[in-house]
């Protein structure tokens, strides 16, 4: 049976071993809610598979784009359902296929938890290798650590791919104002121009900003939400 949540997906899970992440370019803003609607429909209707925790969609607030943020027991339990007779097809359905990449959850921070997400920012680092994964997130961290929460932050939770190429940071907004506001505020310490250019061995990719559309969960512990 899979349920319906009015909330976004609860990232920090402890049952989550593993993040699929995909994105679909739609290159029409105006087919944006169709498609997506129709995807929702269609894994609704498609078996559930085993160790599928969560798959929840979001559109992308330029209207360009669509996310699909699956959490998985763990990579046994994707790769059963990639080489069931049926296979799994990870992602967005009713779209073209696209990569899905394969992440882990290594570290979070957590400004104001209780509040409602309206709005996910996304940045994405290219990396050379898994020490530059581990060394850019600590970074992160150290760097901020004694800045105050930006009004409307929520949280953020960095992803590492598990071939060592990625950084992904699903950060968690009030809404998308707030993160407007965030990026055009003063930053005397610099702290925004060291994080996107001065790490050597990471690069950023650019982000979107995106609008939670809907979450489903597989039935089982820890899915009472």
């Amino acid at each position: 049976m899979i349920r319906h949540s009015k909330t976004p997906p609860e990232i920090t899970r402890a049952d989550a071993g593993l993040a699929v992440i995909t994105v679909r370019h739609l290159g029409d803003a105006a087919k944006q809610p169709a498609i997506a609607d129709t995807a929702v429909d269609s894994r609704r209707e498609d078996p559930w598979p085993a160790g599928l925790l969560s798959w929840s969609l979001f559109t992308s607030t330029d209207g360009q784009a669509l996310m699909a943020y699956e959490q998985w027991a763990d990579d046994d339990a994707l790769d059963t359902a990639l080489a069931a007779p049926m296979p799994y097809a990870p992602g967005i359905p009713g779209t073209e296929p696209s990569a899905p990449v394969r992440y882990r959850l290594h570290r979070s921070h957590i400004s104001h938890g209780e509040a409602a997400v309206g709005c996910v920012v996304t940045p994405v680092f290219d990396v050379d290798g898994p020490e530059r994964q581990r060394h850019f997130v600590d970074e992160v961290f150290a760097m901020t650590k004694d800045m105050a929460p930006m009004p409307g932050s929520v949280a953020a939770h960095f992803h590492t791919s598990l071939d060592g190429t990625r950084v992904f940071n699903y950060a968690e907004w009030s809404d998308e104002q707030a993160h407007l506001d965030a990026v055009t505020a003063d930053d005397p310490r610099g702290v925004r121009r060291r994080l996107t250019g001065e790490i050597a061995g990471v690069r950023p990719c650019g982000y979107r900003r995106w609008h939670p559309h809907t979450t489903l969960l597989g039935t089982g512990p820890g899915d009472a939400r």
